[in-house]
């Protein structure tokens, strides 16, 4: 055995005489026989030391019993791949939040846009019935006040006289002297107690000078009976002033009732 052959196999039996490093791995030692491909000669066993030795090419990784052909480190690619699964399923991740957040928004505005849409179409019709509220109002007051002629309500028939309309109505207000008082000044100055009254400058007609649009709200229909008339100037003046003293003083304020 030569002075090479020596020093190479003694090194050798340091390295396998080592104990293995915690976590080495066999890619190491690939990469240790892949650096140099150490040869190593070996004398034919028997043969005689003056002649010519056969030698065998013995690599490091067989000697240090990693089989041929085990497989390479990963490549870098491959290695980063799970990095890139992650970031990329992170990424879906923030996409579904993103969209479901602006879905979420669209919903709403779509809700209030509806809340919206809905106080506004109640205030334009709450709007709309006050105003026709408003002008039906200012109609019969313009009506009322175009009656408004004094006694007979400017026509020609004859007052009444005083006598069966006064005491009727009376009775109807249980014998209160102070509420007659008052009815009878209101429609002495309405009509005169006179049931064929007829303001020519408009509808009102008859001992409460009612407009056609006042008949309806009494419950009774247009008439000539002159006791039909104060049983509907009764109700009317009940439902609208509560007495005819109250009627007395708004057509006093106001020239009409």
């Amino acid at each position: 055995m030569n002075l090479r052959s020596r020093t190479s196999l003694h090194a050798l039996r340091r390295s396998a005489s080592r104990p293995p490093l915690s976590g080495r791995r066999p890619a190491l030692y690939l990469g240790v026989a892949a650096s140099g491909a150490l040869m190593v000669s070996v004398l034919t066993a028997g043969a005689p030391a003056e002649a010519d030795p056969q030698l065998k090419s013995v690599s490091i990784a067989e000697q240090l019993g990693i089989p041929a052909g085990s497989p390479a480190p990963l490549a870098a690619e491959e290695a980063v791949r799970p990095l890139e699964q992650l970031a990329a399923s992170r990424s879906e991740r923030e996409d579904a939040r993103t969209a479901a957040a602006q879905a979420q928004a669209a919903a709403d505005r779509a809700e209030r846009d509806r809340i919206a849409a809905e106080e506004a179409a109640r205030k334009a019709a709450a709007e709309k019935a006050a105003a026709e509220a408003a002008a039906a109002e200012a109609a019969r007051r313009a009506e009322a006040e175009a009656a408004a002629a004094g006694p007979g309500r400017g026509t020609s028939a004859p007052v009444a006289p005083s006598g069966s309309y006064q005491d009727y109505a009376m009775q109807k207000l249980g014998g209160s002297g102070s509420e007659f008082s008052c009815l009878e000044n209101l429609w002495g100055k309405e009509s005169g107690w006179n049931p064929n009254a007829q303001n020519p400058t408009s509808t009102a007609y008859g001992i409460p000078q009612f407009l056609d649009s006042t008949w309806a709200g009494t419950g009774i229909a247009k008439t000539s009976d002159g006791y039909r008339q104060i049983d509907a100037g009764l109700i009317y003046i009940e439902q609208r002033y509560g007495s005819p003293c109250a009627a007395w003083g708004h057509s006093q304020a106001h020239n009409w009732y």
